[in-house]
């Protein structure tokens, strides 16, 4: 059987391809977010198609049509408001809707998303309108865009929709269309900020699970969605998912692979579709949703992976030669010798409840001699909720087998003697799903031997599986009282001296968690305010971006004191991921608020903890940053990144050149790329003249390494343009 190659992909698609999609047109839709003010995010969904892009035929079911999902959101105001004349956006007070009203009251409904003549536009709104351009490895498409209107978080989301010519039934999906998936991702990677991708229900699992491995140290949102009805119909959930999809992608940097489904933000490789019916269709039993959206979104940050320390990159191959068994009663050891044949390279087998399978030799001689010729078998539960152990007898008899070196009598198979842990390899709580996916990525990494790919199985690369830890010792919660003594300690640590003051240890506060019998006021005097815990943490979340932000811009330990106080699981919890890593492997966020605290803005132009100490040339804190878990894909209110900023730099007697190289590295080395607003508008390429006209060494050398040579000469061409 085959592997799945890019180069294998056809280098042309017919328009005469088209075949029934459930799963059906890969189109990617381009999300742009905008801010009040000139700062812009963009954003890219890819879809497969499906359901939600349907039209109902003579016969009564539903078939894909070319151009209907385009033209369908063009003509709804929630999707597509470029000149803010929609009910959506003149409905903040009762005197605005009013004056809207009389405006536009004799206008037919579909007014608010049909073309104006350049000539009318109001300021702005051709930069809104202007064609998006999409990258395919086949052609470069420039397509229309789409604006929504502005949201409650003062966003607008801008896209544009790219169909697949070919298109298929999800039932009907293969290893290559998840690799164009991924490598069209990877084409357009630098120019959005993330993609969602529409999708048939019946297999958006699988399409999830796959994705989630090819597409290695992720940095932005991919999230697959689609709908039980049509967006065609009257009563329908296209809507809900497609906008609150778009609304999640173009507000919030969760760098994972999701399913969002009647609004729950799921892990991919977590989700299962448990009906056919409801609108409810996918659950994920062994981890909750990433985020939850009703009167508002929330995100459970806690659960998020942090963004890995290397560059993006989309891995182009799968292994074909990977299948399921399900274990059942009677199953004799001739069936299990046919499935497995010479060609199979890997196999889920769904066993019992916590990973129980009969004991009879038959069967463990067949699977053993599968074993044995480098066959990978993962062990799975049938169970939606759980997770495989060897709790019980016959778990240990599948668990063992790989460690014995020859036949050993099942009643001997219970012995605690056997390697219980080099056997079968255990698939924790995976779902099938997943595990097939997981099993066809490092089977298709020709570097990693079986024994290898076995122990990986069993490891958490993408938040797949739930890692046990020891069980935590019982201790009473901190003092709300204690905690934000704690907490305004650190305020007094971290503002900013006074002009001419000296920082030293006299000057700081020496409030602590251990009060000492002076901090402690009398009974009747030490009321705690915030009152409860619920109350001390709103404080934290209001106070602790601006202490990080602070600290990040300091030379001293100060960042590192302060990220250790707020996590001090985070080092026990990531040695084991980082045993776990491969190429790709994302690294899974600790039980901790401080992942959600590096990516909050610390002052009033949007800039992270990261984009302080990058301007502060603060290397080291730089460093600490990024392996916290800080994004190098945000941008400030004026749509500068962090690099932008490190590029840009000069030397100064906080810093010198060979830092700002080192920061330079540091941010590429972790997949930073110069934003596309910032190289089309022009920023780039007058600092670029700026070096160049200087003849300044170090700065040519930042930009250099900053940017590849594509990237500098578009960024002179538009330079040029804008001068002309």
């Amino acid at each position: 059987m085959p592997e799945w190659h890019e180069s294998a992909r056809p280098t042309s698609i017919s328009t005469s391809d088209s075949a029934l999609l459930d799963y059906a047109i890969l189109r990617i839709r381009w999300t742009w977010t905008e801010w009040r003010a000139r700062m812009r995010h963009e954003c890219s969904s890819c879809t497969q198609g499906g359901t939600i892009g349907m039209l109902k035929t003579k016969e009564g079911g539903y078939a894909p049509h070319a151009g209907f999902l385009a033209s369908n959101l063009r003509s709804q105001a929630r999707f597509h408001d470029p000149h803010q004349d929609s009910v959506f956006a003149n409905s903040q007070s009762v005197s605005a809707y009013s004056s809207w009203l009389s405006t536009n009251g004799s206008k037919p409904p579909s007014a608010a998303s049909s073309p104006r003549l350049p000539g009318g536009s109001a300021p702005g709104e051709h930069d809104l309108l202007a064609t998006m351009t999409v990258h395919t490895p086949d052609v470069q498409l420039n397509l229309p865009s789409l604006v929504t209107p502005r949201t409650a978080q003062g966003k607008r989301i801008r896209y544009a929709v790219y169909e697949y010519q070919k298109l298929i039934d999800s039932s009907e999906v293969e290893l290559s269309d998840y690799i164009r998936m991924a490598s069209d991702i990877e084409a357009n990677y630098k120019i959005f900020d993330a993609f969602v991708i529409l999708h048939g229900t019946d297999t958006m699992s699988y399409s999830a699970s796959a994705l989630s491995f090819l597409l290695e140290d992720l940095g932005k949102t991919v999230i697959l969605t689609g709908a039980q009805i049509p967006l065609s119909e009257l009563f329908t959930d296209a809507i809900d998912n497609l906008l609150g999809s778009l609304i999640i992608a173009g507000h919030y940097r969760i760098p994972e692979v999701c399913v969002f489904f009647d609004n729950y933000l799921l892990r991919g490789n977590r989700s299962v579709k448990a009906s056919s019916e409801e609108f409810g269709a996918f659950e994920s039993a062994n981890l909750a949703p990433l985020a939850s959206v009703g009167t508002g979104i929330d995100v459970v940050w806690n659960e998020v992976l942090r963004p890995g320390l290397r560059p993006f990159r989309a891995h182009k191959s799968l292994s074909a030669d990977v299948a399921t068994l399900r274990v059942f009663p009677g199953i004799t050891g001739k069936a299990i010798r046919a499935f497995l044949g010479p060609e199979i390279k890997g196999v889920v087998l769904e066993s019992y409840g916590a990973g129980n399978a009969p004991r009879r030799e038959d069967l463990l001689s067949a699977f053993r001699e599968a074993a044995d010729r480098g066959v990978v078998i993962v062990n799975v539960s049938q169970c939606a909720i759980g997770s495989v152990s060897e709790i019980y007898e016959t778990g240990r008899a599948l668990a063992a087998l790989v460690s014995c070196s020859r036949a050993v009598p099942s009643h001997r198979l219970t012995s605690d003697s056997f390697l219980y842990s080099v056997g079968i390899a255990g698939g924790a709580d995976m779902t099938v799903e997943c595990a097939l996916a997981k099993l066809a990525y490092l089977l298709s990494k020709p570097e990693l031997t079986p024994a290898q790919v076995r122990k990986l199985m069993g490891r958490s690369l993408r938040g797949e599986l739930t890692v046990h830890s020891p069980a935590p010792a019982y201790s009473s919660p901190v003092p709300a009282s204690d905690r934000l003594r704690t907490l305004f300690s650190r305020v007094l640590e971290c503002s900013v001296p006074a002009m001419g003051a000296t920082s030293s240890p006299s000057n700081k506060s020496q409030l602590t968690l251990h009060s000492t019998a002076d901090d402690l006021m009398p009974e009747d005097f030490d009321q705690p305010w915030p009152a409860n815990l619920r109350d001390a943490e709103a404080a934290e979340k209001a106070i602790l971006p601006y202490l990080l932000g602070q600290a990040a811009a300091r030379p001293n330990a100060l960042l590192d004191q302060l990220i250790s106080s707020l996590d001090s699981d985070a080092t026990s919890s990531d040695k084991d991921q980082e045993e776990a890593r491969v190429p790709g492997a994302a690294v899974a966020a600790s039980p901790t608020k401080v992942i959600a605290l590096l990516n909050e803005p610390s002052t009033p132009i949007l800039q992270t903890p990261l984009h302080i100490a990058v301007i502060a040339g603060q290397a080291h804190n730089v460093d600490l940053l990024l392996a916290s878990g800080a994004s190098v894909h945000l941008r400030d209110r004026l749509s500068h990144s962090a690099l932008f900023y490190a590029a840009r730099a000069t030397a100064s007697e906080t810093t010198n050149d060979s830092n700002l190289l080192r920061i330079v590295e540091s941010l590429r080395n972790a997949g930073a790329h110069l934003g596309e607003v910032e190289i089309e508008r022009g920023d780039v390429g007058v600092e670029i003249a700026r070096a160049w006209k200087r003849d300044d060494g170090i700065a040519k050398k930042l930009w250099e390494r900053a940017a590849d040579l594509q990237e500098l000469e578009r960024a002179k061409v538009a330079l040029r343009k804008f001068l002309e």
